[in-house]
C-alpha cells in the first residue's frame, strides 16, 4: 500500500505540524497520533498533540503520552498542517463548539488520515487518505513511515501495535486478516511487547471502573438477536467514572451466543446520549449508524443522540427491524 503523493509532499515540505483525533480518543486514536509525531520528529519536524485530558489510565503506559496536551487549550496558531488521525470531521474532535470552529477555521494544509467511512456532512480536508477497509489507521500510519523511509523505532512499535490490538479486540474481531498479523509482527520484531501491551491496555481496570462495569451488566435487556445495556449519568457519577471507562464495555456483550448486535448507550448529560453499535458477521451496523447521523465500520459503529433514553431505545430497535436484524 501507498501513501497519497499530495500528502507525502506535504509531510517533507512543511515544518509544523497540530495532531487531533476524535472524542473519548482510544488505543488507535492515540497510538496512530502518537506515532505519527514521533515519525515526523525523526525529520526535526514540529508536532504537538492534542487530546481530552486526563488520558485514561489503560493508555498513559504508551511512549509519547506525557506530551499530549489538553484539548480544551486548544491553539491552532503557528502550525501549517493539522492532521486529523482517525478521524475525519472536525465535529467528532470535541463537544466544544468553539474548539471545533478553530479547527474548521484553521489557515493552512488540513490532512485527515482515517480508516473510517467518510463522513460527507464534514466535508473536511485538504487532503483526505481515507482507507475503510483497514483494521486500524496504525496500519496506515505504518505503511506511511515504511514508504518515507522513517524508522519503527521501539517507541513507534508500541503505539502502533496498541492501535492494532485495540481496533482488532488483540486480533479476534472479523476484521482481523493477514495483513494485520504481518504488520503486527514486523511491529514485534521492531520493538514492541505483545504481553506488556495486552496487559496494559486490556487487564488494568480499576476499582471504580469495575464497579461501573456492574452497572451495566445489570442494565442489560436481551432481544435476541440484540442486547441493549446503558450507563446513565448517575452510574458515572455514584462510580466517580468518566465515559472513558466504558471503552471496551460494548464489545463485551458480543459473549452472548445468540446475539448478533450488542448496543451501548451511554448517558454524557441529561437527555443526550452517545450510542455504540457493534456487530458479528455479515450485519452493517454502519448502515443503522447514519440513519441517526453517525458512522463506523460494518461491524462497529456509532452516534449520538439527544432524547430520552426510551425514546432513543425504541427508535433504534424500530431501524435495527428495518435493516432486518430480526
Amino acid at each position: 500500500m501507498s501513501s497519497p503523493k499530495d500528502l507525502i509532499d506535504t509531510f517533507i515540505e512543511k515544518e509544523k505540524f497540530l495532531i487531533l483525533s476524535h472524542l473519548t480518543p482510544d488505543g488507535d486514536a492515540f497510538g496512530s497520533s502518537l506515532a505519527l509525531k514521533f515519525f515526523l520528529e525523526q525529520f526535526n519536524k514540529k508536532v504537538d498533540v492534542y487530546a481530552e485530558i486526563p488520558i485514561p489510565a489503560q493508555y498513559r503506559f504508551l511512549p509519547g503520552a506525557e506530551h499530549i496536551k489538553n484539548i480544551n487549550s486548544l491553539s491552532v496558531e503557528g502550525f501549517d498542517v493539522l492532521v486529523l488521525v482517525d478521524c475525519n470531521n472536525p465535529s467528532r474532535v470535541s463537544y466544544d463548539k468553539e474548539i471545533v470552529e478553530k479547527i474548521k477555521k484553521f489557515s493552512g494544509r488540513k490532512v485527515v488520515i482515517d480508516h473510517h467511512i467518510e463522513d460527507k456532512s464534514g466535508d473536511f480536508g485538504h487532503i483526505k487518505w481515507i482507507e475503510p477497509d483497514k483494521a486500524a489507521t496504525g496500519m496506515m500510519i505504518y505503511y506511511l513511515i515504511k514508504g518515507m523511509g522513517g524508522e519503527i523505532t521501539p517507541e513507534v512499535a508500541t503505539n502502533l501495535y496498541t492501535a492494532i490490538i485495540v481496533d482488532t479486540g488483540n486480533f479476534q474481531f472479523d476484521n482481523t486478516n493477514d495483513e494485520v498479523l504481518f504488520i503486527a509482527a514486523e511491529l514485534v520484531s521492531s520493538g514492541a511487547n505483545p504481553s506488556y501491551i495486552y496487559q496494559q491496555s486490556f487487564e488494568s481496570w480499576g476499582t471504580d471502573r469495575f464497579r461501573l462495569f456492574i452497572k451495566m451488566l445489570n442494565s442489560i435487556e436481551i432481544i435476541p438477536p440484540v442486547v441493549i445495556a446503558c450507563v446513565r449519568k448517575c452510574d458515572f457519577e455514584e462510580t466517580g467514572t468518566t465515559e472513558h471507562d466504558t471503552e471496551r464495555f460494548v464489545e463485551f456483550l458480543r459473549i452472548l451466543k445468540n446475539v448478533n448486535i450488542s448496543v451501548l448507550f451511554r448517558e454524557i448529560e441529561n437527555g443526550f446520549f452517545k450510542v455504540s453499535l457493534r456487530s458479528k458477521g455479515d450485519f452493517d451496523v454502519s448502515a443503522v449508524a447514519r440513519q441517526f447521523g453517525g458512522g463506523g465500520h460494518k461491524n462497529a459503529a456509532g452516534y449520538r443522540i439527544r432524547t430520552s433514553f426510551e425514546e432513543a431505545r425504541q427508535r433504534l430497535l424500530e431501524e435495527l427491524k428495518i435493516f432486518g436484524s430480526s
